[in-house]
């Protein structure tokens, strides 16, 4: 169970979280589990294995990624807005707290996932990933997704709103992106809250299909899990 090698243990991590939860009320070795009606809809919040620094979230039920098909049915589970919602408990003392800009969540496709358990990466964005979305800023709409002048090939939308609670990104994805509802496991997402050029605040969400282009935009390269971003304010 310690070992993040093998693409079991995070599943082993968040079952073991699960039971202690159940038998003590203590989430140990996670952070937190929230249980919810709907099983589907339960999580935990928790440090990765490997890497203490890194915050991320899995749902307790066994989905294996964006690809399960339950996760675009009408009632499915919104795991970004739970992150969302997380972010003032386990990021709050972080380099971001006095605003929500710049906090980002990352999910891998199946290609690049360790892990045969979904989860959310949770964090600041990048610097890189700052810079690709101010360079691209007046091109991204609202409401529709745009295909942006990239050699990953990125997708991007911006929605006003103050949380994910009416927004999930992975249907916004699946009907706004090309090709992405049919090859889901190949799809990269990233949700950056931010303010539009014209002062909204909202989200960025970017998504590319992962494909022959193997261009760098993994989680790992959106989120900066430290929030060490200078000027978090910016």
């Amino acid at each position: 169970m310690s070992s993040f090698a093998s693409r079991s243990a995070l599943g082993l991590v968040v079952r073991a979280c699960e039971v202690n939860s159940a038998l003590t009320g203590s989430p140990y070795p996670c952070v937190k589990v929230v249980r919810a009606e709907d099983p589907l809809s339960s999580y935990a919040v928790l440090r990765e294995p490997a890497d203490k620094e890194r915050t991320i979230l899995a749902p307790l039920a066994d989905v294996p990624g964006i690809e399960d098909p339950r996760l675009l049915a009408a009632e499915a589970p919104n795991y970004f807005d739970a992150a969302w919602r997380e972010r003032a408990d386990e990021l709050g003392q972080r380099a971001w707290k006095e605003s929500p800009q710049n906090f980002a969540l990352a999910i891998n496709a199946a290609s690049w996932r360790t892990q045969d358990r979904l989860h959310i990466h949770m964090g600041c964005e990048t610097p890189r990933f700052r810079a690709l979305l101010k360079t691209h800023a007046t091109e991204i709409g609202s409401g529709r997704f745009t295909s942006l002048r990239t050699k990953a090939g990125w997708w991007a939308t911006f929605e006003a709103a103050d949380d994910l609670s009416n927004l999930n990104p992975l249907k916004l994805v699946a009907d706004g992106v090309d090709g992405a509802r049919a090859n889901m496991e190949n799809v990269v997402v990233g949700v950056f809250g931010s303010t539009s050029p014209d002062g909204q605040h909202g989200f960025y969400i970017l998504a590319r299909v992962m494909g022959e282009n193997k261009s760098r935009g993994s989680a790992e390269d959106m989120i900066d899990p430290k929030c060490t971003v200078e000027d978090a304010s910016r």
